[in-house]
């Protein structure tokens, strides 16, 4: 029983390790949305401004922590982030 409890977890590490490289993917086509295309219709700075807030904090807390997941995750997410800002900003 133990070593089934044991496999089943190894299975959701992999599977958490790869929507942690996902998530922030799919974001990318917000970025090229506002930072190729200059289109900021529908964007909210606000709402930008607490994801990267967040994934800042979240970041900080995988690297005290040695949390590798949350650094894969949240490193990338501000840089996206970061990204769009910057985007919004020139393209408004």
């Amino acid at each position: 029983m133990k070593i089934a409890h044991m496999r089943s977890n190894k299975s959701l590490d992999k599977l958490t390790y790869v929507s942690g490289v996902l998530l922030p993917l799919f974001t990318l086509p917000q970025a090229y949305n506002v930072l190729i295309l200059g289109e900021t219709a529908g964007v909210s700075i606000i709402t930008w401004g607490f994801y990267l807030l967040s994934s800042t904090l979240f970041a900080l807390f995988g690297f005290i922590h040695k949390e590798k997941l949350l650094i894969v995750t949240y490193v990338p997410f501000v840089i996206i982030e970061v990204l769009i800002i910057v985007g919004y900003i020139l393209n408004s």
